[in-house]
């Protein structure tokens, strides 16, 4: 015997008043669809269909900022380059070799080895301290270039405008150093 299918506002396997009797085989396709990242909806006449889901307004923005961070921690921003190797040093890394680089200079050493990635670079100690000044005030621009997009992308009012509003612009031009 088969089993009829109750819908209102979910499934149900018995009769509910208000309900709409579907098949089960549409049921299956509605929950397939379902699990394919549709939504079920009522049309004019109450019956479920599949939907696309429309993000709201709120959730395109917070998209493009998920999008925007997302290059913001990249090698498309976040990277330098000294001689032929590139890398990045995140703010914890600056700020303790900037410290382990002032002791070594008070202690008289005239220079410093520095690490990036697998690299190993034996630098003069005030070449190392100016490059690291310079990383931290790239990292500086870069932030206040991101912080400045994502209020920028707050502002916008509609979907489209959200969409085609290119967040990889105004960024500063990447270091690169001589070893």
């Amino acid at each position: 015997m088969k089993q009829k299918m109750y819908w209102k506002n979910g499934f149900y396997d018995v009769p509910i008043d208000g309900a709409i009797e579907i098949t089960e085989k549409y049921w299956k396709e509605l929950l397939d669809g379902q699990s394919a990242g549709l939504i079920i909806v009522k049309d004019e006449k109450g019956y479920p269909i599949l939907n696309g889901y429309e993000p709201t307004l709120l959730e395109f923005k917070a998209q493009k900022i998920v999008e925007l961070q997302a290059y913001d921690s990249s090698e498309s921003v976040n990277s330098f380059s000294i001689g032929n190797v590139s890398g990045w040093l995140n703010k914890s890394t600056r700020v303790g070799l900037m410290n382990s680089i002032s002791i070594e200079r008070e202690s008289g050493r005239s220079e410093t080895t520095i690490w990036l990635d697998d690299a190993k670079l034996v630098l003069p100690i005030e070449k190392a301290i100016d490059m690291l000044q310079q990383i931290e005030l790239y990292a500086l621009a870069c932030y206040n270039t991101t912080q400045g997009h994502i209020n920028a992308i707050n502002q916008l009012e509609t979907k489209e405008e959200i969409e085609a509003y290119n967040f990889k612009t105004g960024y500063p031009g990447k270091l690169s150093f001589f070893g």
